[in-house]
């Protein structure tokens, strides 16, 4: 079966030779042209077994079909179509090979990171703060699982509140550490529960500040792997 595809990206690698177009929006559309490349070259659609994946690939070589007879266009009007086509390319790359497990494991681990940060943070940010983020969050998880960019711009607006965080309560536990009885004195006397509760009050937020720190480094390790799985 022919590769069509590959035969879209030479194509593009042709235009982008005679393309009128801004240097910057030239080069991140060369790169993408390279990347694709890469990936396509040796990819054989017969292999192709799911009907999902024969579904994409369609729409690929369909969308790729359009793109080609526009190419003779002026260049200024053409150039968002040959990016947007691109990225969906190289992200249908990794549905072709069952290659989504960072994606998966990335929305996971964001949502995770999410809950945590949300109950850990009022206590040195305030209440208001942590909903402000409720709004990003759930508009971030909601684009990741569309495979939608801008998914990953609005998970990353996270880590860095989230590195502050557990750092912040990891410093309390290290207080708690050296100085645990004028601590644990303090938080009964401040909260008015009793020594038990308040154990719990000074100990439990340290260790999930921990699991905080790890999920958000993961989940940025994760999701950064995945960006080209995003359109």
């Amino acid at each position: 079966m022919a590769n069509e595809v590959f035969e879209t990206l030479i194509s593009i690698e042709k235009w982008t030779n005679f393309a009128d177009i801004p240097a910057y929006h030239l080069a991140k559309i060369k790169k993408e042209v390279e990347k694709a490349k890469e990936r396509y070259r040796n990819f054989d659609p017969s292999e192709i077994k799911s009907d999902e994946q024969k579904r994409v690939y369609e729409a690929l070589v369909k969308k790729g079909g359009e793109l080609k007879k526009k190419l003779n266009f002026k260049k200024s009007e053409i150039k968002d179509h040959v990016y947007s086509y691109l990225r969906y390319a190289n992200a249908a790359y990794f549905d072709f090979m069952n290659a989504l497990t960072p994606l998966n494991i990335g929305i996971r681990f964001f949502t995770f990171t999410s809950a945590l940060f949300i109950a850990l943070s009022p206590q040195f940010l305030g209440a208001a703060f942590s909903l402000v983020f409720v709004a990003p969050i759930l508009l971030g998880l909601n684009a990741l699982k569309k495979r939608r960019a801008v998914g990953y711009s609005l998970a990353m607006l996270i880590v860095p509140v989230s590195f502050a965080v557990s750092t912040m309560w990891l410093r309390f536990g290290y207080r708690v550490l050296v100085d645990y009885q004028t601590v644990l004195l303090e938080t009964i006397k401040a909260t008015g529960k009793s020594p038990e509760v308040a154990h719990l009050f000074i100990t439990v937020p340290p260790l999930l500040s921990l699991l905080l720190l790890f999920s958000t480094g993961y989940m940025a390790y994760q999701l950064t792997r995945a960006r080209d799985m995003l359109i």
